[in-house]
């Protein structure tokens, strides 16, 4: 699934609804999970992220094994200390967002890419005790 939404508030239950009709064929722990993971990246990206009004991109992928999600905005740098390496379990500053998407999904990916910042999450589809915690 990929989908282009404004950087409105207002339209992230309908990006909720859509990402959690899409991950039909998955558990509903599992889905749950993701869903509330890219809402917040969602969020984060509408309300810190897109300059002058941009679209933010978000795009789901399933195969057998994961779930991957990304949330592309057009915005500046993410703030000092926010990098691919970042422990997201240990990440306290200025909310707590990307904590809490480390405890949601097994991976965080934050990157400065040429159209802005993506941040990338994968969750196993395993059963229980698959995840790393």
């Amino acid at each position: 699934m990929e989908l282009s939404i404004p950087a409105s508030p207002s339209r992230l239950a309908g990006l909720r609804r859509a990402v959690r009709a899409d991950l039909c064929g998955v558990s509903d722990e599992v889905a749950d999970d993701v869903v509330l993971a890219l809402s917040e990246a969602a969020t984060n990206a509408v309300l810190h992220g897109s300059s002058g009004g941009q679209p933010i991109q978000v795009v789901v992928h399933v195969n057998d094994d994961w779930v991957e999600a990304s949330v592309l905005d057009h915005g500046p740098q993410p703030p000092p200390g926010v990098s691919a390496e970042t422990d997201t379990h240990e990440l306290r500053a200025g909310g707590r967002g990307l904590w809490l998407l480390g405890w949601l999904v097994d991976e965080v990916r934050v990157e400065r890419v040429r159209l802005g910042t993506r941040v990338t999450l994968r969750r196993a589809i395993g059963p229980a005790g698959t995840l790393t915690r």
